[in-house]
């Protein structure tokens, strides 16, 4: 069993997240993740807030909104962080009346989404992480939900994410991930995330797993999914951990 523990200062990190929920007609999710920064220039609280349109799968206002201090005087603790982010995410959780609805479909409990994972143990999480998860919610007629690693085009240099056998036919590439659901019959039947290209801002990932799904059906309208993908990268001293949430309508 993994040893939890909110821990000041880590060398690598593993960020929590809590689940903030979906606008009355479907078309928002948010949620939050946060942490302290690995050792090295700061050892910051840091907060971030996704508000997803899930129509398009793209951030409302192009990008998470963010609290971090990343100079080595840094003294923003995690409370301060999350509250600094809650105070700018409200206008935008109010505006598409963002509430806890839904319920969720599907875990694997030895992520523990819910906890900052101690770091000597963040290895460890990330190899018994699952590539698939089976959801509990028989509306959408989902069997299972799959995840592949591929190589997609990078402009940052990943080599170094890669073992030895891999560099050279990874050069200019780097591992991103595609999501697909399985339906009763156990055939793919939508495609809901492919990476094309891997942003900078996932820093080199060295694996992805699935960690947990959720759903919403509202009045009259198609179903909502929200799926929170695992990734770990290496970060100044160890590996760190971030969740990526995969929004989609499903008919």
């Amino acid at each position: 069993m993994l040893l939890v523990v909110a821990s000041a200062v880590q060398a690598g990190d593993a960020a929590a997240r809590r689940i903030i929920g979906f606008s009355p007609d479907g078309s928002y999710f948010a949620f939050e993740q946060y942490g302290t920064l690995d050792a090295g220039a700061s050892d910051s609280g840091w907060s971030e807030i996704d508000i997803i349109d899930t129509r398009t799968d793209e951030f409302v206002g192009g990008k998470p909104i963010r609290i971090v201090d990343e100079t080595e005087e840094a003294t923003l603790t995690v409370d301060q962080a999350r509250a600094q982010a809650a105070a700018q995410a409200a206008p935008i959780l109010a505006r598409y009346a963002i509430a806890p609805r839904g319920e969720r479909t599907a875990v694997d409990r030895f992520t523990f989404p819910d906890d900052m994972v101690a770091y000597q143990d963040i290895a460890r999480l990330e190899q018994v992480s699952q590539k698939s998860l089976s959801p509990s919610y028989d509306e959408l007629g989902i069997s299972s939900i799959q995840l592949d690693q591929i190589l997609a085009d990078n402009t940052t240099d990943c080599s170094s994410s890669f073992d030895e056998t891999q560099q050279g036919a990874a050069t200019g590439k780097g591992l991103g991930f595609r999501l697909t659901l399985q339906g009763q019959d156990g055939k793919p039947f939508k495609l809901l995330h492919e990476d094309k290209a891997v942003p900078g801002s996932r820093n080199c990932p060295t694996s992805y797993s699935l960690s947990e799904s959720y759903a919403f059906t509202p009045d009259g309208k198609p179903a909502v999914l929200a799926v929170l993908v695992q990734r770990f990268s290496q970060g100044f001293e160890g590996r760190d951990r971030r969740f990526i949430a995969v929004t989609g309508q499903v008919r």
